[in-house]
């Protein structure tokens, strides 16, 4: 075996087994394969509710589809159902704060009013949920390639000129 072959293989051996999934789930020809992916950590409401508030954090719109779409609930399942117990309890606790609620649209509207300096449960929740929801999202094929506009990472001979007119400078 090569010793470029050891070092490559090195961080993988060191990852959970999940975690290899995860990547393997992800590495589909710039795709993703969480359409197959089964919820280990969340139940099927839990997932549901996952998905529903993701949606409302993300929605589709006519630039790129939304949370739901890049299946960043299964991107949370993935990553709660690898991460440590207290993790998982807090985010358990948070998705029963927004199921107490009548409605979710109201429930993010108002968590979201503290999200510069959060000071009640559920307005920390909606922080840790929001950067779950936005990490899924622009790890996603949706949200890298739809929205973001990714192209590769392509050699180009020259820096493409800008043609937004605030940044061109006076002469």
């Amino acid at each position: 075996m090569k010793r470029r072959t050891v070092l490559q293989l090195l961080p993988v051996a060191a990852l959970p087994e999940r975690l290899v999934q995860a990547a393997d789930l992800c590495a589909a020809n710039g795709g993703s394969r969480f359409e197959d992916y089964t919820f280990t950590f969340f139940s099927t409401d839990e997932a549901d509710l996952t998905g529903r508030l993701m949606e409302i954090i993300i929605p589709a719109d006519e630039n790129s589809p939304g949370a739901r779409e890049a299946r960043t609930a299964a991107f949370a399942d993935l990553m709660l159902s690898t991460g440590p117990a207290d993790v998982r309890k807090r985010f358990r606790e948070g998705l029963n704060l927004f199921r107490q609620r009548t409605s979710l649209e109201a429930a993010v509207a108002e968590a979201s009013r503290e999200e510069e300096d959060p000071k009640t449960e559920l307005g920390r929740f909606f922080v840790t949920l929001k950067r779950m929801t936005v990490d899924g999202y622009y790890t996603s094929a949706v949200g890298i390639h739809q929205d973001m506009k990714y192209q590769g990472n392509d050699h180009l001979t020259s820096s493409p000129r800008c043609e937004h007119p605030e940044h061109k400078s006076p002469l």
